[in-house]
């Protein structure tokens, strides 16, 4: 017979006077820690020995995440607490039992845990419908919901008893997989449990898709891993690590089968934590700020709840409900992303070396030395500096080397998730100067002692953004995506690259502003050059169809360009919509160079680009002098323009430039960003978005200022609007130079 078979009958024959009345449990024997039924000894009951009778209960006790968080006093592990709404009492009573020894029926229900035991630890969880659900702050152990605002419930928030500004439109409930009746359980399981088990990838042959050696439910019920699949690492602290046993979103749902709306959606996914959408506010009463350095006589900090107007455990306090802070989640497995925190800072009094928090009972013990606050400290708190005063009394109390500490400590927000029609849709939400990944983020009304809060030294959390002073006295945080790694079109962007494509598409624009009002000057003094000109075929009906469909797709370009990097200034047009035109015309500009490039190639046209390296620079420092100078005088173009021959030395450098140098850029660049969701190892290996954005911008400041040069210089031709005319019907008229014939055959042909 195996063991934990005869266990099990052990168990039930010694439990054959004394059972628990149970649907779901086998009855059992109570007893206490020395294996004595409790009804004889009237001692406590002993959950190690009790529940130890059919399960490994020293195995559980070490493999608890909640026994390795201190939660338990003693060797002796609660069970009831999580498997049974019945708390045991210190002596059992008669009354408690049958007449047979038995337990009096209902007094004792095993079951798995359910929502309500985990909220007896942790946040507010409510499956009932029937009665207004209502929040009580805790004055000292605060809860997830004192921390984060997270209330997990199928309850519709206008139905709740809370407060809660503008709450009759909010007709959704606290979150939707409660709604869709998901336990808690369902997601933060035990992770040897064979309807869960999942195999760790790194720990997978490839070759095996499915595990089939796992417990069986015997072995499972015998030794139930208690480490349960959880996200944060540190229990009540900030640090948030997602485990990889954890149920994530991606565990349930395939994301990349909707959000048909969302442009860049592998990109998107890569990049935010479905929370980042999915959590969007948050009506639980949280905590902004702790004060510990002067608490109350039983001990009780100074709080300051986030976004709410009075007390929250008073029914006529305001919540106003607030939206999370996005900060940079890391999984085990490397992957960052961005995802809700709520953000709680604390001030303390440490003492010794190293330093150590002076325990808050002990803080209440100098404060209130006879029951009333100290005179010192009230006369301190009137003028303005009490916590002077405290620092003195702590070290009068014995306390060496007193200190004021400040801490922002994160929470990861995971709860109050909603369906599509409530999460975040607007792509402008985040992609614009007014992103809510960039917004100032408060930390607390004031600054106890004038001191600025650092990061927890424990939090897991980048220190990425600023800790600063607001107006008011108050301190917020205001995050940087950039900082983070992240590169976020619309919002993120070096000021740097902005400011030199400026100038050197206003110097431009100054520069041939200036010149071509000196041209106008000067042609109302000397009056126009009449020189003997002739029509010339110059462009063909290819060169003139590329050349305005690849001046339309740059224009183009630059302008769905500039709304998707200031989206901000043109709220008109719609983000998504515009990205998508955008991507359109790269491909277009990509495909008419490419035909371009074959079409010179193979017509042997794109010697015209190439200058003469014989006499390249006497024809160039030429054409120089005649924009500098001779232009002004109304003397002739140094170089006559023919169909062989239409470009002059200067247009050869800056057309060859643009097509090996800028060009060939832009596109690369382009086409990086664009397939940074197809191929995001490329990317990154050079240099991802923060530097593959910024050079995009550039060039495209660049393109912007040839644009306006290249303009301004067809102005030069016989009359301003020659070279655009000669473009739009193919003939220009162009100057005789002596010498010339201008009845060549070579001029007449392509008529």
């Amino acid at each position: 017979m195996k063991p934990r078979l005869f266990l099990m009958l052990v168990g039930i024959l010694a439990a054959q006077t004394v059972f628990a009345a149970n649907t779901f449990h086998p009855a059992f024997a109570i007893v206490d820690a020395d294996g004595v039924l409790v009804r004889e000894s009237g001692k406590p009951m002993s959950s190690m020995r009790t529940c130890g009778a059919c399960h490994d209960t020293e195995f559980i006790r070490d493999s608890s995440d909640h026994a390795a968080a201190g939660v338990f006093e003693n060797q002796e592990i609660p069970c009831l607490r999580c498997h049974s709404d019945f708390e045991a009492p210190e002596v059992w009573q008669a009354g408690l039992f049958e007449t047979d020894g038995s337990l009096a029926a209902g007094v004792m229900d095993i079951h798995k845990p359910m929502d309500r035991n985990c909220a007896s630890c942790h946040e507010v969880v409510s499956n009932r419908l029937d009665v207004p659900l209502t929040v009580d702050p805790h004055p000292v152990d605060f809860s997830m919901t004192d921390r984060t605002g997270q209330i997990f419930s199928a309850q519709r928030i206008s139905q709740s008893g809370l407060n809660i500004k503008g709450k009759n439109e909010l007709v959704r409930p606290f979150d939707v997989h409660a709604d869709r009746v998901v336990n808690c359980v369902n997601c933060h399981y035990s992770l040897n449990n064979p309807v869960y088990y999942r195999q760790r990838e790194e720990s997978r042959p490839d070759h095996l898709a499915f595990e089939p050696r796992r417990l069986t439910h015997a072995d499972y019920l015998q030794r139930p891993l208690h480490q349960l699949a959880k996200g944060a690492s540190r229990h009540g602290l900030g640090a948030f690590e997602s485990e990889n046993s954890m149920r994530r979103c991606e565990s349930c749902h395939e994301a990349t089968a909707v959000h048909q709306w969302l442009p860049y959606k592998r990109r998107h996914f890569a990049s935010l934590a479905c929370e980042s959408c999915h959590v969007p506010e948050l009506y639980g009463p949280a905590l902004q700020a702790v004060d510990w350095t002067l608490v109350s006589p039983q001990g009780h900090p100074q709080r300051e709840f986030r976004d709410v107007e009075g007390d929250p455990a008073r029914a006529d306090s305001l919540i106003h409900g607030f939206r999370p802070v996005m900060l940079v989640r890391k999984n085990v497995g490397g992957e960052a992303k961005l995802a809700p925190f709520n953000l709680v800072s604390s001030w303390f009094w440490t003492a010794g070396d190293p330093a150590e928090r002076i325990p808050p009972e002990r803080l209440a013990e100098v404060l209130y030395p006879d029951g009333g606050l100290h005179p010192e400290v009230s006369a301190g708190l009137e003028i303005g500096d009490a916590r002077d005063v405290v620092r003195r009394h702590l070290e009068a109390a014995g306390y060496p080397n007193v200190q004021l500490a400040g801490e922002v400590t994160p929470y990861p927000v995971s709860h109050g998730v909603v369906n599509g029609r409530w999460a975040t849709r607007d792509c402008r939400s985040c992609h614009g100067e007014d992103s809510i990944l960039a917004a100032s983020f408060a930390l607390s009304g004031n600054a106890p002692g004038g001191l600025l809060p650092a990061w927890a030294p424990e939090s897991g959390i980048a220190q990425t953004g600023h800790i600063q002073r607001v107006n008011g006295g108050g301190i917020a945080y205001l995050p940087s995506t950039h900082e983070a790694g992240f590169y976020v079109l619309g919002l993120d962007g070096i000021p740097l690259v902005d400011l030199a494509g400026l100038l050197m598409f206003f110097g431009v624009l100054l520069g041939v502003s200036v010149h071509g009002f000196l041209r106008f000057l000067a042609r109302r003094r000397w009056g126009s050059p009449d020189r003997p000109t002739r029509p010339v075929r110059m462009y063909d009906a290819y060169d003139r169809i590329w050349h305005w469909l690849q001046a339309g797709t740059i224009m183009m370009l630059i302008v769905t360009g500039l709304i998707i990097h200031k989206p901000h200034l043109f709220g008109m047009f719609s983000f998504a919509y515009v990205v998508q035109v955008h991507n359109v015309l790269g491909f277009i500009l990509l495909i008419n160079a490419a035909l371009a490039l074959f079409y010179t190639v193979a017509s042997g046209t794109i010697k015209r680009f190439f200058p003469d390296p014989d006499s390249f620079f006497a024809r160039a420092f030429e054409q120089a002098m005649f924009y500098s100078r001779g232009i002004f005088a109304g003397q002739e173009h140094p170089i006559e323009k023919t169909r062989q021959n239409r470009l002059n030395p200067l247009q050869q450098v800056t057309y060859l430039a643009i097509i090996n140098i800028l060009l060939p850029a832009q596109v690369v660049t382009g086409f990086l960003i664009w397939g940074m969701q197809y191929w995001p190892a490329l990317g990154e290996a050079l240099g991802g978005l923060p530097l593959l954005g910024p050079l995009h911008t550039f060039l495209a400041w660049a393109f912007a200022a040839f644009i306006v040069m290249h303009v301004y210089l067809t102005t030069t031709g016989e009359t301003p609007l020659s070279g655009i005319k000669a473009m739009v019907t193919g003939w220009e008229d162009v100057e005789i130079h002596n010498g010339s014939n201008p009845g060549s055959v070579e001029e007449k042909a392509h008529v």
